[in-house]
């Protein structure tokens, strides 16, 4: 087999052998058992495959470049049996806590669209669902310190390659601080709240991949939420109406606005780690930067405005 670029990394002959005897082992099964094995192009994290066996149909993930300087397995296995619990996401079959990879069962469902309304206020109901759910265990996901971490693997000559960094380093800073003194309470979190960690269809719709779950700032959902594609002022002031259900207070709107530059921020690093280990990112750097420029000015003004 050659090897094949996914959106997750690099698809190899040596992989797709201990994918195979990981499947193997989950449904002790051989080989040959195993059918329509092939690569999703999905995720930026990981590389993802579908197969069927005895009849169902499965997701297979296998942690990408770097995404151990990212992750911690363990949190996400206890996040996973919360939102199971919760309803939130009910499809994972196996994981392996170690090694990172994991089996779901394959849900039928289309892409989803952040531009489809009713998509949208599906997407904000579940967030609003897992922001409610009582928090057993508190490990906090802290946005800067997460970004602070990803720094620390990412080679000095590769780090700050963008535009203007400093400037955004220090307002993303400002921001953070400024972003405490809100009250807003924090909560579980997915982390990674992107069109492609939604499985939606008619009757369903899941958030998937807790990879970035933990204890934090709402902020940060509505932020990975916003910071997935593209979306104008107007757009996100909907999706705060939205998950809100009535309009912000100028305090709310603040907030989750310094969330989605902080967001912006976090993904930039997210951005250099993986270009530093020589994996495309595509578009989506473009978009996180914007946010983290665009959303920080905003933001930064009107926190500004109150002092004055």
């Amino acid at each position: 087999m050659q090897s094949i670029q996914t959106t997750g990394g690099v698809y190899t002959d040596e992989i797709r052998k201990l994918i195979i005897s990981n499947i193997c082992r989950v449904f002790d099964c051989s080989p040959e058992e195993i059918e329509e094995l092939v690569p999703v192009q999905a995720g930026m994290t990981n590389i993802v495959l579908s197969f069927r066996h005895n009849g169902g149909k499965y997701i297979y993930r296998h942690p990408g470049l770097g995404s151990d300087a990212l992750v911690d397995r363990g949190r996400e296995t206890i996040m996973q049996a919360v939102v199971a619990e919760a309803g939130i996401d009910t499809t994972l079959v196996a994981m392996d806590v170690e090694n990172g990879w994991r089996i779901a069962r394959f849900v039928e469902h289309r892409d989803f669209d952040y531009h489809n309304l009713n998509d949208m206020v599906r997407a904000v109901m579940l967030f609003q669902r897992l922001h409610k759910v009582p928090a057993r265990v508190r490990w906090n996901f802290d946005v800067i310190r997460k970004a602070e971490d990803i720094k620390a693997q990412i080679a000095p000559e590769a780090y700050g390659n963008f535009p203007d960094f400093e400037e955004i380093r220090d307002r993303s800073y400002k921001l953070y601080e400024l972003a405490k003194t809100d009250g807003v309470h924090a909560c579980y979190i997915h982390g990674d709240a992107r069109d492609v960690n939604f499985l939606i269809n008619k009757e369903e719709i899941y958030l998937i991949d807790w990879e970035y779950g933990g204890y934090g700032d709402p902020g940060f959902d509505i932020g990975s939420y916003v910071c997935g594609g593209k979306h104008s002022l107007e757009d996100i002031d909907r999706i705060l109406f939205t998950y809100f259900r009535r309009k912000p207070t100028y305090k709310q709107q603040r907030h989750f606005y310094a969330y989605i530059a902080l967001t912006g921020w976090f993904y930039l690093h997210w951005t250099m780690l993986k270009q530093s280990k020589g994996q495309k990112v595509g578009i989506h750097k473009e978009l996180w930067y914007h946010y983290a420029v665009e959303m920080g000015k905003r933001a930064l003004a009107m926190y500004e405005k109150e002092e004055a």
